[in-house]
């Protein structure tokens, strides 16, 4: 049975590690467990099982990125991919000190940040192959809606009832027939576009600076670096940038779309809060030119409407900060906004696909009553990590791994047993 001594065959560690990382918790994965493989163990047996492997899976990775440190780490693969994609972004998760005794004390947010590594098929295109938006950002009640999703729409802004086009709801019905008809006419086209293949999972609660290091080891682990088109996308936070600049220099940095949005259709809001109608024709203009990738013309309307502000506004600054911060944002950015550049490449514009992983991510380590010691964390991260990934590295960990100390009620039956 290949018995190891923690008393269990890899297979069913395997099960355990599984349910112990993927389940909602791991009092649920013990009662997956038992229903669904016959097999009775503890919540707290589940959760010492997963961490130490998490932290088996840790200690391996970071002796990745300590070679890619060394400039030692090399790849296992003989042919780089065509296109390769990395997403950053951060979630957040609830932390509790290990030391304080039983309960949540202090109970307090973290970042928990995570990286997309994702291959796409290689297309090419003579010209930019959508010049006009999506239908989705040039639709009133959409918008908000992903406004709202996004969290980025706050303050005075979200207390005002402004939904562009309460009218428009009523139309969802027609506009829906209408979309269905406009997707079947589309669907040969999209089978031209880009094609996503393999995805691989970093997640950690580390600083941006070992971050760096394990996102670097990752992309070298599948020749990333090699890759004839490479690109790095974000959202702008102060702290991808410089993650990019140190260990993807020579990528192409793109700024997430959605993000720009958001921010555009705040400033938008706050630059006519009394005249809904006004302010979507303000950001449809600076929506269309960003897509465009006149990223000028947004910098000059914006500069515009924060000028009319301050002089309508001069005592208030609350009036026209949200502009303000939009301007800073578009010129701190604009490097990275050639998005006609990036669509006539086949490079995606938009990070959405590590914020889905971050959800799928929260699903596992987000909770309302969920408190996390630095270590536990930590371990699970990586589990969920490991079978988010599309890879075979979930289960190759079971198939190399040294049998580890035996751990809980079965330590004194096994050690007994050997002598």
């Amino acid at each position: 049975m290949k018995l190891g001594s923690e008393g269990y065959s890899p297979g069913l560690l395997k099960k355990i590690e599984y349910a112990g990382g993927n389940g909602r918790s791991f009092e649920s994965a013990a009662q997956s467990l038992e229903r669904l493989a016959e097999f009775s163990i503890s919540a707290r047996h589940v959760e010492r099982l997963t961490e130490r492997l998490g932290k088996e899976r840790a200690r391996q990775r970071d002796e990745q990125a300590a070679l890619m440190k060394g400039r030692k780490l090399r790849s296992k693969y003989k042919q780089p991919p065509a296109v390769a994609v990395i997403m950053l972004d951060a979630g957040k998760a609830r932390f509790r000190r290990a030391d304080a005794g039983p309960g949540a004390h202090p109970p307090h947010w973290r970042d928990v940040k995570a990286a997309c590594l994702q291959t796409y098929a290689d297309v090419n295109y003579d010209r930019d192959p959508q010049p006009e938006p999506p239908a989705a950002f040039v639709d009133p009640a959409r918008v908000e809606r992903l406004c709202r999703e996004m969290e980025r729409v706050r303050g005075s802004a979200a207390a005002e009832e402004n939904e562009f086009g309460n009218k428009e709801q009523d139309k969802d019905k027609d506009k829906l027939k209408h979309r269905k008809k406009k997707k079947r006419k589309t669907r040969n086209r999209k089978k031209s576009r880009r094609r996503r293949l393999v995805r691989t999972v970093v997640a950690t609660t580390a600083a941006v600076e070992p971050f760096g290091w394990l996102v670097s080891a990752e992309a070298m682990k599948r020749k990333f670096y090699a890759a004839p088109k490479r690109a790095v996308i974000g959202d702008g936070g102060n702290w991808i940038d410089p993650l990019g600049q140190v260990h993807f220099p020579d990528w192409i940095a793109i700024l997430d779309f959605p993000h720009l949005l958001v921010h555009l259709f705040a400033a938008a809001r706050l630059a006519h809060v009394r005249d809904t109608v006004a302010a979507w024709k303000l950001y449809e203009r600076m929506l269309r030119d960003a897509w465009g990738g006149k990223v000028r013309a947004v910098i000059d309307t914006l500069e515009t409407q924060l000028r009319r502000l301050k002089s309508a506004h001069a005592n208030a600054p609350d009036s026209w900060r949200v502009v303000e911060l939009t301007l800073a944002y578009v010129e701190c950015n604009r490097q990275r906004m050639d998005y006609p550049r990036y669509r006539q490449l086949g490079l995606p514009v938009s990070s959405s696909l590590v914020e889905s992983l971050i959800k799928q991510i929260n699903l596992r380590v987000k909770g309302s009553e969920q408190f996390w010691n630095d270590g536990g964390l930590e371990a699970v991260l990586q589990v969920r990590a490991a079978y988010l990934s599309q890879d075979d590295r979930a289960d190759a960990h079971h198939k190399h791994r040294p049998r580890g100390p035996a751990a809980g009620r079965n330590r004194a039956k096994l050690i007994k047993a050997t002598q």
